[in-house]
């Protein structure tokens, strides 16, 4: 046992400060079969074989389509016969994200989905221009990790929480309580972030959470959004943008 080892031991504080490093994860994680009983799958099948807490998504391989999206995606979202109000939700999700994307990428993690096409609350990884992000800038290989909640005016609150490289880290962490939404990040660069407990305006329809790769496209003339696939994959090609991957570890997701 070296010395620093020995302090450790014997000191509290040291104990409490090595348990908040930013190598530290999340110890558990849910069951395969309490995901399959909740969510329901879009795209190619994330699960790690032997199941250990990993799912790992790629857009760009499922290449799966909705009607009304802006990228193709791969996602689990929770199954029309498990949702709730915004008042009648609460939940709790986190896990340790590692994206692996191409310069000037821009995906979506997560997000709460109301029933229809309303987005409540969003968490993007994007390399990507954003004057209220850390980096903002576009392209640099520097991505941003950026929150959205819509709060009771309607408006999305954002809020930046980090920046990471490819192939880096950062612990995710998300609270929906009816009609409360929390998120935060933990980064090796910036630490530990969140946002402000922000209250959704009420709503009667049911929402849903969705968690995985969105990988955003646009209309590579325009640059406006479009449903167009063709156009997602000239705006993919011209980009250079052919692999993307985001892998969740350590995935807790618990609901009352």
């Amino acid at each position: 046992m070296n010395l620093l080892q020995r302090a450790c031991g014997l000191s509290l504080l040291c104990s409490s400060l090595l348990a908040t490093s930013s190598h530290a994860e999340p110890a558990g994680f849910t069951p395969k079969a309490s995901l399959d009983s909740l969510f329901e799958l879009e795209g190619n099948t994330p699960f790690s074989s032997p199941y250990d807490g990993t799912l790992t998504f790629s857009a760009l391989t499922s290449k799966f389509a909705t009607a009304h999206g802006h990228g193709y995606r791969n996602e689990l979202k929770i199954a029309t016969r498990n949702r709730h109000t915004i008042e009648q939700t609460r939940e709790h999700f986190s896990a340790v994200v590692t994206p692996t994307l191409p310069n000037g990428a821009k995906t979506i993690v997560s997000q709460y989905h109301v029933d229809g096409l309303d987005t409540i609350v969003k968490v993007y990884v994007q390399d990507t221009l954003d004057a209220e992000a850390l980096d903002g800038k576009a392209g640099d290989g520097v991505f941003d990790i950026v929150a959205k909640i819509k709060d009771t005016s309607g408006k999305d609150a954002e809020t930046a929480l980090g920046t990471i490289r490819s192939g880096e880290s950062f612990a995710l962490d998300i609270r929906f309580d009816n009609g409360i939404a929390t998120v935060s990040a933990k980064t090796a660069a910036n630490g530990a972030r969140q946002t402000q407990p922000t209250r959704i305006k009420g709503d009667n329809r049911n929402i849903y959470f969705k968690f995985g790769d969105y990988f955003q496209a646009e209309d590579p003339v325009t640059h406006a959004l479009t449903w167009d696939t063709a156009k997602w994959d000239e705006y993919f090609r011209l980009h250079h943008m052919e692999q993307d991957q985001v892998r969740f570890s350590h995935v807790t997701f618990v609901r009352d």
